[in-house]
């Protein structure tokens, strides 16, 4: 990710060239000079940066403040299961299967059929020993998948859309000047290559 940056300094930024053996500044050593100026100025490039980090920096805001902790402290699903699962009880997989039940009822059904100790008509003993025969902790990850599942896709969804929304609108912002800059080499590159074509 960082070779556009380190290239853009070695190669072609005019203050470096001293430190570097002559290396730097090649922009303004083109074989025709004046064929390739700068296609958006240093003030612009300095803006749409500016902008795309501020988005990216809202973006990130929303995602601390709205995100459950659970998605935020997880790298991704199996390693949330897998740190969770010899720790959790039939009263935590409960709680979680309410949740589930109240944004995701067609699961919480499916669920329910294969272990009615979830519902919490059933006493909390009876679900303790249910949860003990459970050998191969099929339930617990059905349970914990699911409940990850729903604070991942079904929590603050419009939250979530801005948050892609500014993510996206940030990025094309800090690859205009990116863009612009590749555009301006690959016109130098041709340029050079052309007259030694000649």
């Amino acid at each position: 990710m960082s070779t556009p940056f380190v290239g853009y300094m070695v190669l072609y930024h005019s203050q470096i060239e001293e430190y570097l053996g002559g290396l730097g500044g090649l922009l303004e050593q083109q074989s025709e000079p004046g064929q390739c100026l700068p296609w958006i100025d240093f003030s612009e490039r300095l803006n749409l940066i500016y902008l795309g980090l501020l988005l990216l920096g809202i973006g990130t805001i929303l995602y601390k403040i709205f995100a459950p902790s659970i998605v935020k402290g997880a790298r991704d699903i199996n390693h949330y299961v897998v740190e969770t699962i010899d720790t959790v009880s039939a009263r935590n997989l409960r709680s979680m299967f309410a949740t589930i039940h109240s944004r995701r009822s067609t699961v919480a059904s499916t669920l329910l059929q294969r272990a009615p100790w979830l519902d919490r008509k059933a006493s909390l003993k009876t679900a303790s020993d249910a949860l003990k025969k459970d050998d191969d902790n099929q339930i617990k990850i059905d349970v914990l998948r699911s409940f990850y599942t729903v604070q991942d896709r079904h929590t603050a969804r419009g939250v979530l859309y801005c948050v892609l929304a500014l993510y996206s609108f940030g990025f094309f912002l800090l690859a205009i000047p990116g863009l612009a800059f590749t555009g301006r080499v690959l016109c130098v590159v041709s340029y050079d290559l052309g007259a030694i074509g000649q």
